[in-house]
Order: C-alpha cells, then structure tokens, then sequence
C-alpha cells in the first residue's frame, strides 16, 4: 500500500510509519500546514521525503491539510483517492469546517470523540486510539521522587481547555501543606511564572526524552477542562505513573477511578490539591500502574492501531 501522509503530530504519528514500512508498505511524508520538527521526533528509516505516483489513501491530521489534499487530487487527475481525516484534537465547531470533513473519510481517537463528531456535524467516524510503544514507555522498577509531579503541558499555543486557572489554585494548595512538593512542566506554554512558587520548573523536551521524565514523578496532573484523551497522559500511563485529572468524558475510557488513576470532580481544586499530596506523601501502588499500562496498550499498542489504520485504508481505497 501507498500511503501518502501529512506531517502534524510527530509524536504520534514516527510509531505509526515505523511499522507501517516494517510492514512493507510504501510510506511517502509530505507538510501541508504542518512541518516535521525532527527534535520533536525522527522520521523513520525508509520513509519517503517524495510525492508518490498515484497513492492509496492520503492521510491528514488538520481541517486546513484536507484541503491540501483535495487540491493534490485534482491537480493530479486522481478524484478517487480516498482522504482520511484523524481528528487529534477536538472537531473544529468554525462553519467551513463541517462541509470540509465531507471530503475526507473520519477517524477519532476516542469514543467520546466520536460522539462529538457526530452530535456537532452529524458525521461518523472510526475510532483509534493514539498509539503508544510499549517498548519505550516501559514499567520502571526504580521508584520515583515522592515529591515530584509532572504537569501536562503542550508544544503548540496555549489554549484555554488546558485549565490553568484551576491549576494554580491546585498548586497554593498544595504548597500551603507541603512546600517540598515539585512541580515540573513538559511543554512550552504553561500558563504559570516559575518566579511565583517556591518549587516550579519548566522543560520543553524531545519525544523521545520524555519517558525518562515521566518515569521520574510521583504522579503526573493534567487539569484540562474539555478534551479528547492526550498522548502524553497515555504514555505517562504505560509507564505507570499516577494519573491525576479532571473528571472528563473521554478519560473514563482509559482511567478507572482510584485503580487505574484519579478522577477528580469539576472543578474541584481542594480534592485535586488533597489527591496530590495524598501521593506525594504516601508509598506508590504498583498495581494502580500496572492496571493503567494493561489499559492503555489495549487500545493503544502502536502495532494494534497500526493494524486498525491498515483495515480503515483499505476499506475506504
């Protein structure tokens, strides 16, 4: 198969093309709206930096590259190229975009997504989660720092779902009861100035640095307020870590409360605040990180979702 694919969340996407050509199949990589940033993550070995003859399917991850790749299809003389369309994110609610997922054929990453998809723009879609390795977010037999927890952050603009307003609150909280707690940021955006918080640092990392530093916290907080289910908190996940987050729809499919993570009611900051230093001052449960890997690579193991992606192309071919 020839799969023409439009860079946009190199995190997620590298696993996919790396077994994909471990499968034999032709991958060709091109950038629309999106550039690979190789710091982010590598383009694997075999994949083709080239415009393919004639592709089997031509794989998007933005509203904007749908519009790429319809423009490639007709310049190309090639109409029946099916476009598949994973929405990374939350569906777009601006008025073009539901007439451009008409052009494409619709993927989420979440049942929840899915569902939104459809109430929003009466459109369905096959579900696949974001893939995972399993043989680099691995279990750790070290134990982590007790004091330290990771914060979700992001490597693109800051959005308002990420819930930075709750968090700070959260973090007050926290340090009125135990100012050794640290707090530490992989991302780029974080809403929150080191200088006001006596234990508070930032990082923006490599894809592939990041499960070391996953591995290395107590547990790991996301306070978004709307979202579908992050990379980063499945990875975080599969290596066993604590989850700590926001009582959302689309995270009950991977986080059972209290054995597979915590499940905190919006917008509780004073629960939120009593959960982390719960974790912070208690021994870890290795069988709550045991039960989040089994949940994640369920559904996540890049070498399922590889397969999922192959039987949605050649359906739609």
């Amino acid at each position: 198969m020839k799969i023409q694919v439009y860079a946009c969340h190199e995190g997620v996407q590298e696993s996919l093309l790396r077994e994909w050509v471990a499968r034999g199949h032709e991958v060709y990589l091109t950038e629309g709206v999106g550039k690979w940033d190789e710091t982010r993550a590598p383009v694997a070995q075999g994949v083709k930096r080239e415009w393919p003859n004639n592709p089997d399917v031509l794989w998007v991850g933005s509203t904007q590259d749908v519009g790429h790749a319809f423009l490639y299809k007709w310049k190309k003389f090639r109409p029946s190229i099916p476009i598949a369309l994973t929405h990374w994110w939350i569906p777009s609610i601006k008025r073009f975009a539901g007439t451009v997922y008409k052009f494409a054929h619709q993927i989420s990453v979440c049942e929840w997504g899915r569902e939104y998809l459809l109430k929003r723009w009466n459109i369905d879609s096959a579900v696949m989660y974001c893939p995972v390795d399993p043989d680099i977010f691995t279990l750790r037999e070290e134990d982590p720092d007790p004091k330290r927890v990771l914060c979700v952050g992001n490597h693109f603009a800051s959005r308002d779902i990420m819930g930075w307003e709750y968090l700070e609150p959260i973090m007050h909280k926290v340090y009125e009861q135990d100012p050794e707690v640290h707090f530490e940021f992989l991302g780029v955006n974080p809403e929150i100035d080191p200088k006001n918080y006596p234990n508070v640092s930032k990082r923006a990392l490599p894809q592939n640095e990041m499960p070391d530093y996953q591995a290395r916290a107590r547990c790991v907080v996301i306070t978004t307020t709307f979202n579908l289910i992050p990379h980063s908190l499945l990875g975080a996940m599969a290596l066993g870590r604590n989850i700590v987050a926001f009582d959302l729809p689309s995270l009950h499919e991977v986080i059972e409360h209290e054995k597979s993570g915590y499940l905190i009611p919006r917008y509780d900051t004073d629960a939120f605040a009593r959960q982390i230093l719960q974790l912070t001052s208690t021994p870890v449960n290795p069988e709550i990180g045991r039960k989040a890997r089994e949940n994640v690579l369920a559904k996540c193991d890049y070498r399922l979702v590889a397969s999922q992606y192959e039987e949605f192309f050649n359906s739609v071919s």
